[in-house]
């Protein structure tokens, strides 16, 4: 059917939106439709096929014949930075979205974020999400509440990562903030690695609490297969440049902490597993990057996490066992993040 534009959006600015896709055949109508049936009509839709072999980039083409908006990419299987980074250098709107080809959008999601940008001289708008897991919806956030933050503030929320999380799937972004900014190869938690960048040129960054994106768990996705330490390393590099940039910027003191519980995390997780010198050294990585961190007191970590941290630094082989010990009762079914 040819998609006539209605209402007064086709007078708006150009919004590109970037769908890395990927092997997603079952999922990938929805995602489409939701985009495609937008209020927000002048968009630019760029699905960048990073060599499926499911039959999903012939969906793709069926979906450029009968919507002139989209626009579709096949390249070698390369992964979602890169298929990300080829929807960056082709973009052309003003502002830029991005949607993962498993999920899905509220019909409204880009005019609402259009208006939160504009109503609020903004460089960054974001919504909250539903979380779709096995036929369930969970969201966290939905007070509809609206948040103002400085540059500053938004990047501290930013390294807290509850309200305001380092996804770029549920924001919109003034294009401009992408300058020379692409998405490093080859890394999962992609995301994390950039966001705070970005965040960083940015002078007011705007918040409304309405969930407007479905997040879709997929048992079997990237982020829920068997626990690799690998992929848990990639995620505490990507906290820890975080956390270095906002010290090094002097914007928040706090965020040393969240790189020294994220480590702990990751050294309870390898804990479980069986020695291999992969995992040593994955750990006597993390370790002395958390020695970068010393100066850090007691009073900033709580007791809790120090005495963990003390007998991590000094009683790693102690501290194996008791937590090996303790986890036998408490058996967990899915390692997190």
């Amino acid at each position: 059917p040819s998609h006539t534009i209605m209402g007064n959006t086709e007078k708006l600015p150009l919004i590109s939106i970037i769908v890395p896709v990927y092997n997603v055949k079952d999922y990938l109508k929805k995602c489409l439709d939701s985009i495609c049936g937008q209020t927000y009509k002048n968009l630019e839709i760029i699905v960048v096929d990073d060599g499926s072999t499911d039959g999903s980039g012939e969906i793709c083409d069926s979906y450029a014949q009968s919507d002139t908006r989209i626009k579709v990419f096949h390249q070698p299987n390369a992964g979602q930075s890169v298929a990300r980074n080829k929807g960056l250098s082709v973009a052309q709107g003003e502002y830029l979205g991005f949607v993962d080809s498993d999920d899905w959008i509220e019909q409204d999601m880009y005019e609402s974020l259009y208006r939160l940008l504009e109503e609020n001289e903004a460089d960054i708008a974001i919504s909250s999400h539903w979380i779709e897991k096995s036929g369930r919806a969970i969201v966290k956030y939905q007070s509809n509440s609206l948040t103002v933050f400085s540059r500053d503030e938004a990047i501290r929320a930013l390294v807290e990562d509850k309200r305001v999380r380092n996804y770029v799937w549920d924001k919109l972004y003034k294009r401009l903030l992408f300058e020379d900014i692409l998405f490093p190869p080859n890394r999962i938690f992609e995301d994390i690695a950039i966001s705070y960048k970005i965040f960083y040129r940015t002078k007011k960054v705007v918040m409304q609490e309405t969930p407007k994106y479905h997040y879709v768990v997929r048992s079997g996705s990237a982020m829920q297969s068997k626990y690799d330490p690998l992929k848990e390393h990639n995620l505490f590099l990507s906290v820890y440049e975080q956390a270095n940039f906002v010290l090094e910027k002097s914007i928040w003191d706090e965020a040393a902490v969240y790189v020294l519980r994220r480590g702990i995390r990751l050294i309870d997780h390898t804990l479980m597993l069986n020695s291999s010198s992969s995992i040593d050294e994955v750990i006597n990585d993390v370790l002395a990057k958390m020695h970068e961190f010393d100066y850090v007191g007691y009073s900033r970590l709580g007791i809790a996490l120090s005495l963990k941290l003390h007998f991590i630094y000094y009683h790693l082989t102690t501290y194996r066992k008791i937590y090996r010990f303790i986890r036998s009762f408490f058996k967990s079914k899915r390692y997190r993040y």
